[in-house]
């Protein structure tokens, strides 16, 4: 049987967080141990997955928005008076089935060991399934952390990555070009990309995941909110395509709450270009009457 589908960014979102809950990884840890996630758009919804309820205040840090490369105010403001981020409280955590938010990195990460697990969406994954993230903070910010102690200590990381996020040349070249030491001018904040490893799930995986169809990528794109969006074929059994369906159908129409965003104007960020653009932009006006 074959069937035809077609996912908006968001609904992808969703389809991913419910295939990550799914996994016998996220299951043992909420169980037995920690399940730490980083905020984000997919793990938005993963929460959800995990707790039944959506998590309430910061649900998304770093962010890429029309104007540019920006994140939310509040861990935004936070991390401009932030040396260590290690402290950096945003985190979701789930340990032994509790949800508990508030705790920084560093606790976190003296908990954790080998049979817990680390959450992180990604901004790039290459055809070759390899990923990065971006990050603002020298060192990688809080991914580096997580990533030096999971080397250190053995816990999983789980990395949902939707593939609007697919970018057409390797992950370490465009590591390589995204040294942001070297960026003279940006469009909001200049950005370093920090490759990582671990376990990767697409929608291709979660529709596997989930349902043990086979999802192949026809075609991206669209319009009227389809922007980024892709198209699918599922192939199998009948069960498994209805299967399938009927996950899908399940996310079909998902939507993300509104984030603040700052004036530019009014942006405590030093490293943000957009808003000494501004003001030279200011300085030029008053010039000029």
């Amino acid at each position: 049987m074959k069937a035809q589908v077609t996912l908006t960014t968001t609904e992808s979102k969703k389809l991913i967080a419910k295939a990550v809950a799914a996994t016998s990884l996220v299951k043992d840890a909420k169980e037995r141990g920690i399940v730490a996630i980083h905020p984000s758009s997919t793990t938005y919804f993963l929460v959800k997955e995990l707790t039944r309820k959506y998590p309430e205040g910061v649900w998304v840090c770093g962010m890429i928005i029309p104007k540019g490369a920006c994140v939310h105010p509040d861990p935004f403001e936070l991390a401009s008076t932030m040396d260590d981020v290690t402290e950096f409280p945003f985190t979701w955590v789930l340990e032994k089935g509790k949800f508990i938010t508030g705790l920084t990195v560093s606790s976190i990460l003296e908990k954790m060991d080998s049979k817990d697990i680390y959450v992180k969406g990604v901004n790039a994954i290459d055809t070759e399934g390899n990923v990065g993230v971006l990050y603002v903070k020298p060192g990688a910010g809080t991914i580096g952390q997580f990533y030096k102690y999971s080397r250190r200590k053995g816990f999983t990381i789980l990395i949902p990555v939707g593939l609007e996020k697919l970018i057409p040349t390797t992950i370490t070249k465009a590591a390589k070009a995204a040294t942001r030491s070297k960026i003279d001018v940006a469009m909001g904040l200049p950005l370093g990309l920090f490759p990582i490893q671990g376990n990767v799930i697409t929608e291709i995986d979660a529709i596997y995941i989930l349902s043990k169809a086979e999802a192949i990528v026809v075609s991206a794109g669209g319009l009227q909110g389809a922007e980024g969006a892709i198209t699918l074929i599922l192939q199998g059994t009948e069960d498994k395509v209805n299967k399938a369906l009927e996950i899908l159908r399940e996310v079909k129409g998902a939507s993300l709450p509104k984030i603040p965003i700052k004036d530019c104007s009014s942006c405590s960020h030093p490293d943000c270009h957009l808003k000494a653009q501004l003001s030279r932009k200011s300085d030029k006006k008053s010039s000029l009457k």
